[in-house]
């Protein structure tokens, strides 16, 4: 079975946004689950609004790259985060489940995160920095 997600991708330089859910120990891209009729950029401009309490401008979302690895504490199951970058009005918030934000830069030690995000996002955020 497979999860499809959108995620945020926020950058400050090198340092890229992560939300940790409430009663979760790792750190997730910001974003969530698609739901039925909607598409991508709706859920992405939805979902950080729930969670970050910022505006997503749907206008300027750019796909940047598909993930897939085995879900946080679900190795039966695969998740697919489509990882979009877009401008936001506002500055990022805790809100809904969300119990911290983490500015983590990608080319230091990672704290802890799903397997998405430390196996691929990082590694090819980090791999972009060092072409630069």
């Amino acid at each position: 079975m497979r999860i499809i997600k959108v995620g945020l991708c926020l950058m400050r330089g090198r340092s890229l946004l992560l939300a940790r859910s409430q009663g979760d120990a790792h750190f997730q891209i910001p974003g969530g689950k698609v739901e039925e009729g909607e598409s991508d950029v709706q859920a992405l401009v939805r979902e950080i609004q729930e969670e970050l309490g910022v505006r997503a401008d749907p206008d300027t979302a750019e796909l940047i790259e598909t993930f897939v690895a085995p879900a946080a504490g679900r190795p039966d199951m695969m998740v697919e985060v489509r990882l979009y970058h877009c401008d936001i009005e506002g500055e990022p918030q805790p809100s809904s489940e969300i119990a911290e934000l983490h500015w983590q830069d990608v080319t230091e030690d990672l704290v802890p995160s799903s397997d998405v995000v430390g196996l691929h996002i990082i590694p090819h955020l980090a791999s972009a920095f060092a072409s630069r």
